[in-house]
């Protein structure tokens, strides 16, 4: 059973001294270019296959929603709204 307030589950702690320097800038963009090397990159044909992929099922889900949306404005406008 808990004795104090609730935080919301997140930990709040007093900066450290090693914190105490605050943001930089350089360090944070070193570091970022270090994890960007560490990641594993597609293949341009896996970049060219996924691409096709998504272009395909965008183009498909958007003929669906074309066709709900046409049939229904049709249907409200002839049997609903203008009858």
């Amino acid at each position: 059973m808990a004795t104090g307030p609730s935080r919301g589950g997140a930990a709040f702690r007093k900066p450290s001294q090693g914190d105490a320097r605050g943001f930089r800038p350089l360090g944070f963009l070193g570091e970022v270019v270090s994890e960007l090397r560490k990641a594993v990159w597609p293949t341009r044909e896996e970049t060219t296959r996924l691409t096709w992929v998504v272009l395909i099922v965008a183009a498909l889900v958007g003929a669906i929603l074309g066709i709900y949306d046409f049939t229904l404005a049709r249907t409200l406008t002839k049997y609903i709204i203008l009858p």
